[in-house]
């Protein structure tokens, strides 16, 4: 079976919610909205971080759109917590779907711009796709078998092509890997996961 991948970008908004939680044990299933209202959606800039500015809803606790119950059961009561929570609104670079990185589908691929310099590929850019399982597989990032740890100039994946149409591999080429960039002797260019292990051909998961 083979994932064809595809970009998703900041769309330079902002979804916020209003959001209760407890302290207590909870055996509510766990989903990546739990417990959470949508309030509404305003704009913020791409690829800046979400400030306490962009949580300055000032919404009054007796507003009735707050959450009354858990999943769980559990009743909030005035001392539970109270938070606006903020989640980056993304489209699809092929479609315009607007989507959520926090519900991923296998083969979605976004820039992680926020993580340091030397998880950066040639371009800038530190790209983090989901493999088949769901796993996220952060393609400039650090293998789990990596030989070269202390070498921050060195790529584990190499990537090549434009994003979502890469190929990962070794290959080590002046073009796609950092100035003065080696590779590690962990595998031969493919990911491994408790689930899942394969390459990243043209853009297409192949098992």
């Amino acid at each position: 079976m083979s994932i064809q991948c595809f970009l998703v970008e900041e769309s330079g908004r902002i979804r916020r919610y209003l959001r209760r939680y407890h302290d207590g044990e909870c055996k509510a299933p766990w989903t990546p909205f739990r417990g959470m209202v949508e309030l509404d959606v305003i704009d913020w800039p791409k690829h800046t971080v979400r400030t306490l500015e962009a949580k300055d809803a000032n919404v009054p606790r007796d507003d009735p759109r707050w959450p009354k119950t858990c999943e769980c059961g559990h009743e909030f009561t005035a001392s539970d917590h109270w938070q606006i929570f903020t989640d980056t609104i993304y489209k699809r670079a092929d479609t315009g779907e607007e989507v959520s990185i926090r519900v991923s589908e296998p083969g979605m691929m976004w820039d992680a711009w926020w993580m340091p310099d030397c998880y950066k590929g040639a371009d800038g850019r530190c790209l983090v796709v989901v493999c088949p399982d769901r796993h996220e597989w952060m393609i400039d990032g650090v293998a789990s078998n990596c030989t070269m740890r202390d070498d921050r100039n060195h790529r584990c994946w190499v990537r090549h092509g434009e994003p979502p149409n890469l190929t990962v591999d070794k290959d080590v080429r002046p073009e796609t890997t950092p100035s003065a960039a080696t590779t590690c002797e962990a595998g031969a260019g493919s990911i491994q996961t408790s689930n899942y292990h394969g390459f990243l051909r043209g853009g297409v998961f192949v098992q």
